[in-house]
């Protein structure tokens, strides 16, 4: 069957995207170019014509934003070229951020320390070691179960706190892995943190105990206690399980027996 066969309804329906029913002729999540599509639909229809409307193809659809895992290559080699900031060229290496493309729970800290500088991931020095047991004993999630990342993807020279002009930055990579991943819970982890994500300039312990609203809109916000703050000053420990135990009130996460 030529070219001309094909009827004007069905040029224009290879200019679009397929509908459900109509399965792609290939795996690939990125959509056909309109050649392709056009292609496609010739010899979808020359197929129908011989009488072959029982082939079956292999292929699947493309996800839907909802089901889309993180573009995790893209985002990092990205954020690894970055030299927005000085600090692109200053830290070792970049620490984009680690996690589940499906978590429900996304925990947000300040900005890499030497360990995460070192390994290329985040909180994985001793405030990571006491992130891991708030997750996997007081939570009982396992780390790779919810997603980790920092307001900052580099290290600041002597960890310093981050300059405007550095989170100005690195903003709009964070809001990229939220917008991604869609979580239905983020958790600020101290002052830094809160303040960023809240737009806010109001005290920690006041941010504490209640679920926010992003001035933005997305996910809730809950405010807590930095893992590094805890190591410094163990009674707030407590103060910070009450904070874990509200955010995991609202997953519908049950309390481990403790």
């Amino acid at each position: 069957m030529g070219a001309e066969a094909l009827k004007p309804n069905r040029i224009a329906e290879a200019e679009q995207s397929p509908p459900a029913d109509r399965p792609f002729f290939m795996s690939s999540s990125k959509p056909l170019a309109p050649h392709a599509r056009l292609a496609a639909a010739c010899l979808l229809e020359g197929l129908v014509e011989s009488g072959l409307e029982a082939v079956a193809f292999a292929a699947q659809p493309a996800p839907t934003p909802a089901q889309a895992p993180l573009p995790a290559a893209d985002l990092e080699t990205r954020i690894a070229a970055c030299r927005a900031c000085a600090l692109g060229s200053s830290r070792q290496y970049p620490v984009p951020g680690e996690g589940s493309g499906r978590a429900q729970l996304f925990f947000v800290g300040e900005a890499p320390g030497a360990e995460e500088d070192r390994q290329g991931r985040p909180f994985v020095g001793p405030a990571g070691q006491l992130l891991d047991k708030i997750i996997e004993g007081g939570m009982g999630l396992a780390r790779q179960d919810v997603f980790i990342a920092n307001i900052l993807k580099c290290r600041p020279p002597a960890n310093r706190d981050p300059l405007p002009t550095e989170v100005a930055a690195c903003t709009p990579f964070l809001e990229e892995q939220i917008a991604a991943l869609q979580p239905k819970l983020l958790i600020a982890l101290g002052r830094h943190a809160a303040h960023h994500l809240l737009q806010t300039e109001a005290s920690l312990s006041s941010l504490r105990g209640v679920l926010h609203n992003r001035p933005q809109g997305g996910p809730k916000v809950l405010v807590t206690y930095h893992p590094a703050y805890l190591l410094r000053n163990p009674a707030a420990k407590r103060a910070c399980w009450e904070d874990i135990q509200l955010g995991m009130q609202f997953l519908g996460l049950p309390t481990p027996q403790r």
